[in-house]
């Protein structure tokens, strides 16, 4: 019996719907039916130039439409994608070059200069269409890898996670059933392709039949209401940032975009006045919470709306998979108490990239040799199974003798009116623990609204307010970026 592979979920849709929009950018729209044939195309160029079973192909392409099939082009083939951001460091794009040892790269224009050492190739060299038959490779079985996801991490320098064709395809159908993207949405994604929660929107889109309208960075800023009313966005993928800057234009314009009927957050919980602006403006809309990383892709995800009825919760884990918090020796702690967050069932990944020590230690097997995931995040259950994240083990940090957790002072700062987004750095040699928001506020203000909040002992050292925090690429905080920032300003405590 013939292995059902990645690619095969492009084929399947491409025969049932293949006129249907698939993908768009900008002016660019692709059928179904032009990506599945751009990505035989593609596959085709990459066998001519030696790719084979077991090779990776790096793409330094996150925006770009090409992208969308040439994932499924490595697929064709049993080589492992690899999606980059083209806005990647030399230090870290030497170290991921010398560690996924690619056969080629393919990338924009203007990140075509960024590798070296390694045969490179630029987006336009591609075909469109292919010039013969794709003749059978080497037989691929569903375990085999598919992906290689780059995530930082405790460790100094990014580390890739493997992802194998049944690991996708299992999260991508799992989170599906619980989000329900249907064949007449229209997926809104300024999130980068090399974000696994930005890939995953390529999987999601296929499976259901919608179309993904592929943006950029560019996006996120000022034009993201018009971008959104413009495409018919009905489902907004968004990290807290987004939601922020949605928010705000949104109350500015006091004209929603109309078909918007479902935003999904994750990377940290919403800031309140993002959220209650989005419900204001868009009568109905699903908010929806999920929790996840890369090394399992989706834990849980909540309800639509949750957030009302269950505050701070991340919801339930995915369908065919279990999740629960142990205690130091790895038992189960019952409902109420707080510990390491292990999750088990088919969407934990295959490991680390040629990192056997480290994947021991987080990817393991259970008695009955199901893979468990120990992800070092401290979490705990409600009597109902409902997930509630506390914090990562480098989180939490004590202070006056008491131990507290980032995400807490973070999600009191967030409930304080006017606070759009929040961070906070544990305390250091250097300094205490300091927190910056955003927002156009007052240091006092903010000060006073975290005292009805949170104990005299858990306050920051240091409060700032700034215009905007630093984000990485995946529209996340950027703290690293952020202790730069702070180095040498003042503050009030």
């Amino acid at each position: 019996m013939t292995a059902f592979l990645l690619h095969h979920l492009l084929d399947r849709r491409a025969e049932l719907t293949p006129d249907a929009p698939a993908v768009r950018r900008g002016e660019r729209t692709w059928t179904y039916h032009e990506l599945r044939t751009r990505s035989v195309a593609y596959a085709e160029w990459l066998r001519d130039r030696g790719v084979v079973r077991g090779d990776r192909v790096l793409l330094l392409a996150p925006h770009a439409l090409e992208t969308t099939a040439l994932v499924h082009a490595c697929s064709r083939l049993g080589a492992l994608h690899v999606v980059l951001s083209d806005r990647i460091r030399p230090y870290h794009l030497d170290h991921i070059l010398g560690d996924s040892e690619p056969r080629l790269v393919l990338a924009t224009d203007e990140a075509a200069g960024l590798a070296v050492g390694v045969p490179v190739h630029r987006l336009a060299e591609l075909p469109a269409t292919p010039s013969g038959s794709l003749p059978a490779g080497e037989p691929c079985a569903a375990t085999d890898p598919v992906a290689l996801i780059y995530t930082s991490g405790s460790t100094s320098m990014p580390k890739a996670v493997i992802s194998t064709h049944a690991q996708v395809l299992f999260a991508a159908s799992a989170i599906n059933a619980r989000l329900g993207y249907r064949a007449d949405d229209v997926v809104f994604c300024c999130l980068p392709l090399s974000f696994d929660y930005g890939q995953y929107q390529m999987f999601l889109s296929c499976r259901a039949g919608a179309c993904l309208v592929v943006g950029d960075d560019g996006d996120a800023g000022p034009t993201l209401l018009r971008r959104l009313t413009e495409h018919g966005t009905t489902v907004f993928p968004l990290v807290p940032s987004l939601a922020s800057t949605l928010g705000r234009l949104v109350g500015r314009a006091g004209r929603p975009p109309e078909r918007l009927r479902m935003v999904t957050n994750t990377g940290a919980a919403l800031p309140v006045t993002a959220s209650v602006r989005l419900r204001e403006a868009v009568p109905g809309l699903e908010v929806v919470a999920m929790f996840g990383l890369t090394e399992c892709k989706r834990v849980s995800i909540a309800e639509p709306n949750a957030d009302l009825t269950r505050p701070g919760s991340c919801g339930l884990p995915l369908p065919g998979t279990e999740a629960y918090a142990a205690d130091e020796d790895g038992h189960r702690l019952p409902a109420g108490e707080t510990g390491e967050l292990v999750v088990r069932g088919p969407n934990v990944m295959a490991g680390y990239w040629r990192a056997p020590d480290l994947t021991a230690r987080r990817f393991r097997r259970d008695a009955f040799g199901q893979p468990v995931l120990h992800t070092g995040d401290r979490c705990r259950f409600d009597e109902d199974g409902h997930l509630y994240f506390v914090g990562r083990d480098d989180d939490i940090y004590k202070q006056r003798g008491i131990r507290m957790s980032c995400l807490e002072i973070e999600a009191a700062a967030l409930d304080v009116p006017g606070v759009e987004l929040a961070a906070l750095l544990p305390p250091d040699e250097a300094s205490g623990a300091r927190l910056a928001v955003a927002g156009d506020l007052l240091v006092p203000y903010v000060v006073q609204q975290l005292g009805v909040r949170l104990e005299e002992q858990k306050l920051p050292s240091q409060v700032v307010v700034l215009d905007a925090l630093p984000l990485s690429v995946n529209g996340k905080v950027d703290k690293k970026g952020l202790a730069e920032l702070l180095a040498g300003q003042g503050g009030a405590s």
